[in-house]
């Protein structure tokens, strides 16, 4: 048995599907022991479910021969002062624009940041301004609330005394005038 490349054989083995379909399409229950040729390899059925085959590959011919990848050419290795600090200088006009770059970020960030704590600010002032004025209404309603009471005992208190003037006004009378 010759030797056949690895390359080679990978390459028929993905080709054995097509193979196995090619030779289902063709089954023919009258053709028996019939050997298809496909480009070098030679694919006999070996039952008639069209699902088993030998595969015969034959060694390569003599003029395929391997093909040699090759890597793609290469800059010259060989660079001059000149180049050299042409690439020193990009590369320095590159870290400048990423650090500038990098610089406007953090400034829009601490921006927004101030923006932030400003408007957070603003509401808190806002709820501290209305949260004041209600404290100071309810003071004010709770100062008007007392002082009508105040004002009801002492009216009261007044109507007790008059009350009292009266009784001791009747009193009095009552204990001045004769008795009959």
């Amino acid at each position: 048995m010759s030797t056949v490349s690895s390359t080679a054989l990978k390459e028929k083995f993905t080709e054995l599907s097509l193979i196995s379909l090619l030779c289902s399409c063709m089954h023919n229950d009258k053709v028996k022991d019939e050997v298809i040729k496909y480009g070098d390899m030679q694919v006999k059925q070996l039952d008639k479910s069209g699902q088993a085959f030998e595969v015969v590959i034959k060694p390569p011919s003599k003029d395929a021969s391997e093909v040699k990848l090759s890597s793609p050419p290469r800059s010259p290795t060989c660079l001059d002062a000149k180049t050299i600090q042409e690439k020193l200088e990009k590369a320095e006009e590159r870290r400048k624009s990423m650090e500038a770059e990098t610089l406007k970020k953090l400034a829009k960030e601490r921006e927004h940041q101030m923006e932030v704590l400003s408007k957070a600010a603003e509401v808190e002032a806002a709820f501290a301004k209305k949260a004041q004025e209600e404290l100071e209404k309810k003071q004010e309603l709770y100062e008007q609330n007392q002082q009508a009471q105040r004002q009801a005992k002492i009216e009261r208190l007044k109507e007790m005394d008059q009350r009292a003037e009266v009784v001791r006004q009747n009193k009095m009378i009552m204990t001045n005038s004769p008795k009959a």
